[in-house]
């Protein structure tokens, strides 16, 4: 393998390596310093990434052990939906009581995870990234808390920097419950940048994002989206320009029902799933999908299908939908922590060998790369992600 690697041209050479996974690649760093530094060296990590963009794409879930209570990750090959592998979260992740982990985004083989601090993840490499808390300037009244509402992860073309966006409200913690609907709540956003290694604000609506977790945002094309509302409570598509670090809202659709609703992305669009009660007697329900064809037009909303009718299972919930495979094909989350595909044109509901609590199951999509967390990665073009 070295004589080899001395006698063949280096163009050669990297037209060979930017075809293999990885996993080859990370054992053929030791197969000579030539090597190393070829494998290691930004501009081939940029051709392996824009060679193997199209065809890498594979599936990461997240969810928890229903024995151990342990949080994973499997990787989920795009093609057969096998499970490939799964990882431990790293460490840094894993504090001394087990709380609630949230995926918040992933983009160019980086993923980003928030618990009680966020940490930015390369699972193929095993890097790994703490992100500084942030130390911003907030006014606080005296007695209030802060916390955070959402969050989410991604990369602006425009400077080759990978970006996290958070939404911190500070509240009155005397109050019954948090209130989403108190006027005293005080807003702010803040923007990490990976590259800077640092927080800062930005301007932004003073709405509140509508998410039962952290990680509920969607990320497409350098734009983020949640599903907000102001003090009207009328729900409306809220999305983050990556680069422009702009925000857009979007009304909903008119038949829209509050309750229930989420965002996904299919084709590279946006999709809101929307659950209709349509036998409160047998607690049947059904889900319209919309697909959402210009971010800031409320007249590109098209619904694509319906899917169900769906069957309360033992007074525990519907299935829920999870993400979408090919030809609109509908991962859906069943009632008792499995996970199944449903396909709208046949109606059929397929079982896969993968289960979980059904509380802690979270989907994105996700490829391979040797993308480093250093922050160090100034790519001379880039794809978006």
């Amino acid at each position: 393998m070295l004589m080899m690697a001395n006698k063949l041209p280096e163009d050669l050479v990297i037209q060979i390596l930017v075809w293999l996974p990885v996993v080859s690649l990370l054992r053929f760093k030791s197969v000579c310093k030539s090597w190393y530094a070829l494998i290691t060296n930004q501009n081939f990590i940029t051709q392996h990434l824009l060679h193997n963009k199209n065809s890498n794409t594979q599936l990461l879930l997240k969810t928890c052990d229903k024995t151990t209570e342990d949080y994973v990750v499997s990787t989920i090959s795009y093609e057969t939906l096998q499970v490939s592998r799964t990882h431990a979260l790293p460490p840094e992740c894993l504090g001394i009581d087990k709380i609630s982990i949230f995926v918040t985004g992933s983009c160019n083989g980086l993923v980003c995870l928030h618990d009680y601090r966020s940490v930015i993840w390369n699972p193929a490499t095993k890097e790994t990234k703490v992100v500084p808390k942030s130390n911003l300037p907030r006014i606080v009244p005296a007695g209030y808390l802060t916390r955070i509402d959402g969050m989410s992860f991604g990369f602006d073309v425009k400077t080759n920097d990978y970006k996290i966006i958070s939404f911190v409200s500070i509240y009155d913690p005397w109050c019954e419950s948090y209130d989403p609907y108190n006027r005293g709540v005080i807003h702010q956003k803040e923007v990490y940048s990976l590259r800077a290694d640092s927080w800062r604000k930005v301007d932004g609506p003073p709405c509140f994002l509508s998410t039962c977790h952290i990680g509920s945002g969607t990320y497409i094309n350098g734009m983020t989206s949640w599903l907000a509302y102001e003090n009207d409570c009328k729900l409306f598509v809220l999305s983050f320009d990556m680069s422009n670090e702009v925000f857009l809202k979007t009304p909903l659709p008119d038949t829209y029902r509050e309750g229930g609703e989420e965002l996904f992305v299919l084709n590279e669009l946006i999709v809101i799933t929307i659950p209709m009660t349509i036998d409160e007697q047998y607690f049947e329900l059904i889900y319209d999908i919309w697909v959402l064809l210009e971010i800031g037009v409320k007249d590109s909303w098209t619904k694509l299908f319906t899917i169900g009718p769906f069957i309360e299972i033992n007074d525990i919930g519907w299935p829920g939908p999870l993400g979408f495979w090919k030809n609109d094909i509908m991962l859906i989350v069943k009632s008792d922590g499995q996970l199944a595909l449903y396909d709208p044109s046949s109606k059929q509901l397929t079982n896969l060998q993968i289960h979980g609590d059904i509380m802690c199951f979270q989907l994105v999509t996700y490829m391979e790369t040797l993308v480093s967390v250093k922050g160090g990665n100034e790519f001379e073009e880039q794809n978006n992600c």
